[in-house]
């Protein structure tokens, strides 16, 4: 296997779910490739980025509840749009980006957020697990949440990573979980040849795994300030 594909799986930590009125605060992202182990093609992570984000106004309470970022955390954190600078470069290094829901979050956020601060955005195309797993599933899960189908590929031994309740909802532990669920979906539907760089996004099309991975796209923000 030469030229193998490498992926970024990334994941944001936002004050809220309303992409007109809530802010980023945090971004994880995982640089990985594939390698065989065991006989079993297995993830194989090259690097990692993470970065609070300070928002302009206090992190709800709700918010905290859910991701556990406080705004003592944050306090100190880089602004937003520099971490969104870093985040694209290291984006550069990569063929394409995967996020669970990506398309209905978490790419809406980069949307608004590069849109609102004028900057350059990562260009490669952004797949989605949810769309991989409906797409894909031989596997029966109770619902599509990252943390249901990390929790059924742990209990039929096809990933090898330890699902912690506790440490959820933290954007590198979920990249984590992405990472792995993505090989998982894939090992046993793609040829050793599509892993390969060129052909990677190209199988995934022919074999309707994801026809429809797309970029970010800016978007500038209306006159009010909400989208």
């Amino acid at each position: 296997m030469t030229n193998l594909v490498k992926i970024i799986a990334f994941d944001l930590e936002t004050t809220g779910l309303d992409v007109g009125k809530e802010e980023i605060i945090e971004i994880g992202a995982i640089l990985f490739s594939v390698k065989e182990s065991r006989g079993r093609l297995v993830p194989d992570k090259l690097d990692e980025f993470q970065s609070f984000a300070k928002p302009s106004k206090p992190i709800p309470a709700s918010a905290t509840d859910t991701n556990n970022i406080t705004n003592e955390m944050v306090a100190n954190a880089p602004s937003c749009a520099c971490v969104l600078q870093k985040f694209k470069t290291f984006c550069d290094n990569s063929n394409c980006l995967v996020g669970h829901n990506a398309e209905s979050f978490d790419k809406r956020f980069l949307n608004v957020a590069y849109g609102k601060y004028s900057i350059a955005a990562p260009t490669q195309p952004i797949l989605d697990t949810i769309k991989i797993a409906r797409n894909t599933n031989t596997v029966k899960f109770p619902d599509y949440k990252l943390g249901t189908l990390a929790k059924t590929f742990e209990a039929r031994r096809e990933i090898n990573f330890k699902i912690e309740e506790g440490a959820m909802h933290r954007a590198i532990y979920d990249c984590e979980m992405v990472m792995h669920i993505l090989v998982a979906f894939l090992r046993d539907r793609l040829a050793s040849e599509e892993w390969n760089a060129q052909e990677f996004l190209q199988a995934l099309k022919k074999k309707d795994i994801q026809q429809d991975a797309s970029p970010v796209k800016p978007v500038r923000p209306k006159a009010t300030g909400f989208i």
